[in-house]
This record gives structure tokens, sequence and C-alpha cells, in this order.
């Protein structure tokens, strides 16, 4: 029996750096034929122009995927959940109620940063208090040893994980 895994991640649209990541995570052969893959977009941002920007259909659409997230995660009972958050932002808000959520249900949480930021806010309000709890209890993936400046303040270099970004080859 394949080894079950909860991706919460990032699929374009929009496309981006991170939802780029999450399509060729998705799309893997060897992920998929690997583990027992279930996947649950991240994303509430129709465009690129909407990302950042907080309204009532952008909440409402997050509260449906807490009610997805947690529904998926008490049917397939996974064994490892893994997250894509940002490192700051109004997304990191809403990353962190699912991180929290997640925790309170017992997951064990793998969370993996596509961008960098932390040191630079972390003495902002209210991320202060955000940054230690995000970070605890879980495991962090880097895409590069240096990146672990950025976050040593809140996670234990054993907690690392360092896993350079791949990107498929293209046929011409």
């Amino acid at each position: 029996m394949k080894p079950s895994i909860l991706f919460i991640l990032h699929m374009p649209p929009p496309v981006h750096g991170a939802a780029m990541m999450g399509k060729y995570i998705h799309d893997s052969k060897v992920i998929n034929e690997t583990f027992d893959c279930h996947y649950i977009n991240l994303a509430i941002a129709q465009d690129i122009g909407d990302i950042g920007k907080v309204g009532v259909r952008k909440l409402l659409s997050f509260i449906r995927l807490l009610k997805h997230i947690h529904q998926t995660v008490k049917q397939v009972k996974p064994q490892l959940v893994y997250v894509t958050p940002n490192s700051h932002g109004i997304a990191l808000y809403k990353e962190f109620v699912i991180v929290q959520m997640l925790k309170g249900m017992g997951c064990k949480i793998v969370i993996h940063f596509h961008n960098q930021g932390v040191k630079k806010f972390q003495n902002s309000r209210p991320v202060k208090w955000v940054y230690p709890n995000l970070f605890k209890g879980v495991k962090v993936i880097l895409l590069a040893e240096v990146l672990y400046e950025d976050v040593k303040r809140y996670v234990d270099r054993r907690d690392i994980l360092i896993c350079p970004n791949g990107i498929p080859d293209i046929k011409r």
C-alpha cells in the first residue's frame, strides 16, 4: 500500500512560479506512481491582478476551500499533508489558517516555501505571532541551503529539507 499524501498547493491559473511548480508536482509520473496522491488547489485568485486583493468573493471561496480541505482530510486520512504557503502578504494569513486547521486535525505537515521574506517581515505585526505558530511542529522544504537564513529564527535546522526546483525537459 502506497503512502497517502494530500497536496495543498497553488495550481494555475493564475500562472506564477509556485503555481507552475504545483502543476509539475501534480503531473509528475514519479510522484503519482510512488504515492497515493490527492490534490487541492490552494489558489483563490482568478488571475494575476486578483492576487493580494481581498473581497467577499474571495472570502466565500476561502470558506469553501477550508470545508473542502476538512472533508478531504477526514475522508482520505493522509499520512502527510504538503502545503505551499506564501512567506508574507495577505496569502500568508489564509495559508496560516489552513495549516492551523490541519494541525488541529492531527495531520503531519510539510510546508514548502517557493519564496522568501520571513526574515524581512518577521518584526511586523501581526506576523510576529503568525510565524512562530506557523512553523511549530512542521517540517520545512526550502529551495536552497542559503534560504535557511530566512527561517532559522523559527525552524531548527533538523526540520529543514533542501529540494531545489526542478523543471521538466521541454521537447521541441
